[in-house]
């Protein structure tokens, strides 16, 4: 996967959160270096199956990781980024869990039929612990902002997008409410668009997503900001 190890051994050399869990390590597309547009695409959470559900304690996850490991036992996989884009890069049928993917891969192969989306992109989510319910949304914890700030902003650093995309509102309102000025000069363009499955304005237009008044779909914005060296 290209550079990846190299990328990897930068991420968790700055940061001790991914060396306690570097199921976290984003997904890098084999052909990033080379994209059109070198994009960080940041969803919400991972979660549990349901049998771990409100079973486990914060404070455990992000201070005490081998009491958590011990708790969940073999489910970690539910969790890793790179195996869960992996599985629905190899599925031949369609998980619930992995429409965010179709959807956008989709709307990315009407804009360059040639190309996957998931070949060139970096894919993360902001919050980088399961969430406490299977298939729910995360309660946010102060330790929860830090951290996915943290990693964002090392990421960045390491990886260096021109662009990032949240496809979580929920992420991007964290991120907003707690990112500083100085921080975001840091950054590239950032940018949000609703969820690809869960949020029905996915595919309803809406003015706050098109530009000088026009209304368009949240997926029309994301082509929008995918496409190189045009206002967004």
């Amino acid at each position: 996967m290209g550079n990846t190890k190299n990328y990897d051994n930068d991420l968790k050399s700055k940061l001790s959160h991914l060396r306690l869990h570097p199921a976290y390590l984003p997904h890098i597309g084999l052909s990033y270096n080379e994209a059109r547009a070198k994009v960080l695409i940041i969803a919400e959470s991972h979660y549990l199956p349901k049998r771990h559900n409100n079973k486990f304690l914060v404070i455990d996850w992000y201070k005490n990781p081998k009491s958590f490991y011990e708790s969940i036992g073999n489910d970690k996989g539910w969790f890793n980024t790179r195996e869960v884009v992996k599985t629905y890069q190899n599925s031949k049928t369609l998980d619930k869990g992995h429409g965010i993917f179709r959807n956008l891969e989709i709307a990315y192969q009407e804009i360059y039929p040639e190309i996957k989306l998931f070949d060139e992109c970096v894919y993360l989510n902001y919050f980088q612990r399961p969430s406490e319910v299977e298939g729910e949304t995360i309660n946010i914890h102060t330790i929860d902002s830090k951290v996915a700030l943290e990693n964002l902003m090392v990421i960045n650093e390491v990886l260096k997008p021109n662009k990032i995309i949240f496809v979580s509102s929920k992420a991007y309102d964290n991120f907003i409410s707690n990112v500083s000025k100085e921080l975001k000069d840091q950054l590239p363009y950032v940018g949000s668009v609703p969820h690809p499955s869960a949020s029905s304005w996915w595919n309803r237009k809406s003015k706050k997503y098109g530009l000088k008044g026009e209304a368009v779909t949240g997926k029309q914005k994301f082509q929008r900001i995918m496409m190189p060296k045009i206002e967004i």
